[in-house]
């Protein structure tokens, strides 16, 4: 992976050198100055991998549900004054062997990347107030994250700030993001199969642009297609929509955590199997993220406040619970759906009647049911299909937004410790 990483990003900084319109000067002594692009209506694309012939035999004409189509436009928020959409998506990606390039293991699954710039991020600091989802086939995309990420970062390990690359190994292991160097620094929201837009409450919102260390967004796309059909290749658009709203300091900044059993395995054959687990200060990672959040003013363990919740499961689940832990063993039930639903509405961001307070000490539960009653074969995580998922998206406040000139070093998410992800 790292070879192919290594010799593909290298064809992308000369194919980047070639044909992008980015002004940029660099100094040997001093950090790569990046200028604002003039015309950020006009979308380039940069392979980070090299095209391959296409082969992929089969088709269907049908994108997808119209009426799916139809609601996700219906579902953009209106745009008050003095506010701004910005899109991320893959921008008429040709979605051919380049994106599902593990014919031999998982031909049904694919993977593209996009990033660009948040337009007058150097001046400018925003509230995105809503994601909205843009979708091109809603039957074969099994989910869109939206990760936020540093522009001298990204140009530093891409040679641009606008692109779009793909492929298992490049877009699909998450190259650009869970080590101290990464680009992307944390998921800003996820759209997983179903869901639809989120918007924060009145009064919140999450802070980029200017005086952050959030200038870029980008995209990861995950391509599933349906069992039993044909493949078809089609220029594709997906992504996501925000809404950004001009800063306003009466606004409360939100963060993001997220969370994920990564080593789970469901027995066949049972009409009931739990997964249960659970993060909390032993947890290094968790603990590193959240700990400057956790302070507030001279009191260290004033805590966060957890705002809306993603529960993320897919089709074997039917039941989905969400806690937080004392020390002393009590537990509050922020949000239990009883009757999960797997893909569909139960895949949106929730906003939360009981805002629970995290505090140091605690542990946030997680605990998912399944029904393998009609499984014969263990079911481990996985994003493809007969593989299964157990973790939320938290949204929580106070957020301490990192600066852009603060040394990010360590500043990231993404980590695997003892098989959980944070």
């Amino acid at each position: 992976s790292s070879s192919s990483s290594s010799s593909s990003m290298s064809a992308a900084k000369d194919y980047a050198a070639a044909t992008s319109r980015e002004r940029t000067t660099t100094n040997p002594t001093t950090t790569t100055k990046i200028e604002e692009d003039e015309d950020l209506a006009t979308t380039r694309k940069y392979s980070l991998t090299l095209p391959r012939r296409m082969h992929l035999p089969n088709f269907f004409s049908n994108l997808g549900n119209e009426q799916q189509l139809e609601q996700q436009q219906s579902s953009i928020p209106s745009l008050p004054s003095g506010s701004k959409r910005f899109q991320v998506s893959t921008n008429d990606l040709l979605l051919d062997d380049k994106v599902f390039d593990d014919q031999e293991k998982n031909p049904l699954v694919g993977f593209a990347c996009s990033f660009d710039r948040i337009p007058g991020a150097q001046t400018q600091t925003y509230h995105v107030k809503s994601f909205t989802p843009k979708l091109s086939n809603p039957e074969a995309t099994h989910h869109v994250t939206v990760f936020a990420c540093n522009a001298q970062r990204m140009h530093k390990k891409f040679g641009t700030t606008k692109g779009t690359f793909y492929g298992a190994n490049e877009c699909g292991t998450w190259p650009f993001y869970g080590e101290p160097d990464s680009p992307c620094l944390e998921v800003a929201w996820a759209y997983d199969k179903g869901a639809g837009t989120f918007s924060y409450p009145t009064g919140f919102g999450y802070k980029v642009g200017k005086g952050t260390a959030f200038d870029v967004l980008l995209t990861q796309v995950h391509y599933l297609y349906p069992k039993n059909k044909p493949v078809k290749m089609w220029n594709d658009d997906t992504g996501a929509i925000m809404q950004l709203d001009p800063y306003r300091p009466s606004v409360v900044d939100a963060g993001v955590l997220t969370i994920m059993k990564t080593s789970m395995v469901l027995k066949p054959g049972q009409d009931e199997t739990v997964v249960h687990y659970s993060v909390g200060p032993e947890n290094q990672v968790y603990a590193h993220h959240l700990k400057d959040d956790f302070a507030n003013g001279e009191e260290e363990n004033f805590g966060v406040t957890l705002l809306a919740a993603h529960l993320h499961a897919h089709d074997l689940a039917k039941k989905f619970k969400l806690s937080v832990e004392s020390p002393s063993g009590h537990r509050n039930v922020v949000k239990y759906i009883e009757n999960y639903g797997g893909y569909g509405k139960d895949q949106d961001f929730f906003v939360l009647a009981n805002r629970a307070r995290v505090r140091r000490e605690d542990r946030i539960v997680i605990e998912c049911t399944f029904d393998t009653s009609k499984i014969t074969q263990q079911v481990k995580y996985g994003t493809n299909h007969d593989e299964e998922m157990c973790g939320p998206i938290l949204m929580y406040y106070p957020k301490k937004v990192t600066s852009s000139d603060l040394d990010q070093s360590g500043y990231f998410s993404g980590i695997q410790m003892n098989s959980v992800m944070v």
